[in-house]
């Protein structure tokens, strides 16, 4: 078994592949969990699980290390951490891998090995990434933006009156009373930025695309969406799957 570990900001998720590029298992961790390597072995042992390698993807530089070192020990030193000095295979025109997040070089991995190019991916996290690959499958650059939760915490903190929400799936365009009027204007702004942002690349392009969407925010959002779009839970962690096979 192969176990493909992701980073992210908020938790650490960790999925088990045997053939094939749909998970076995999936585990979700908080990120302030773990403050050491023996941390996160002691976790991984009650998985109950003999992986043969790992591959590691992290945006949060502080755990990278405290992980790796506890897959080290588990795998007996397989590990492949996809970082800039990782050849992923993929061309870049005009942006500085170094720059690149990790999370992003796995997603357009998957997306582009399978469902194609050219595409736009989106991964609605704590921020939403987008990533487009022209027909050659060039990274040719992307976009940033709040995600969902930052959008709701930004109102919330940055204003006097208005309350923090947890999000919920909208029943009508128009809110009714302030957790509503939040709640449908952060989802609808989101599904609205899916479906500009594809016209403006395939208007640049000159041709379609296929929208890829990944991200925990998606759920709330895909439904009011009216833009045709593959969703794909687990994205990146098939993209990491795919970079250890092709190392």
């Amino acid at each position: 078994m192969i176990i493909a570990v992701d980073i992210g900001n908020t938790n650490i998720c960790v999925a088990g592949f045997e053939d094939g590029y749909e998970p076995v298992f999936i585990k979700h961790y908080p990120d302030n969990r773990f403050h050491t390597a023996g941390e996160v072995k002691t976790a991984f042992k009650k998985l109950e699980i003999t992986p043969t390698a790992a591959v590691l993807c992290s945006v949060v530089p502080v755990l990278t290390s405290i992980v790796k070192e506890a897959l080290d020990e588990i795998t007996d030193g397989n590990v492949l951490v996809v970082d800039s000095n990782f050849n992923d295979g993929l061309v870049l025109s005009g942006y500085d891998r170094r720059k690149l997040g990790n999370d992003r070089i796995a997603d357009m991995t998957a997306a582009k090995v399978l469902y194609g190019t050219p595409c736009v991916v989106f991964d609605m996290g704590t921020a939403t990434t987008v990533s487009v690959l022209n027909r050659e499958g060039v990274f040719i650059g992307g976009m940033i933006m709040p995600g969902l939760g930052l959008s709701i915490n930004s109102l919330s903190s940055g204003t006097a009156l208005l309350p923090g929400i947890n999000p919920y799936l909208p029943n009508s365009l128009l809110g009714q009373d302030t957790v509503s009027c939040i709640n449908n204007g952060v989802i609808f702004s989101q599904a609205s930025a899916i479906e500009g942002v594809c016209s403006r690349v395939e208007e640049s392009l000159g041709e379609k695309i296929t929208a890829v969407v990944t991200g925990g925010a998606a759920k709330f959002v895909l439904p009011v969406c009216k833009r045709n779009t593959v969703f794909d839970e687990y994205l990146l962690l098939k993209g990491l799957k795919i970079l250890y096979e092709n190392k």
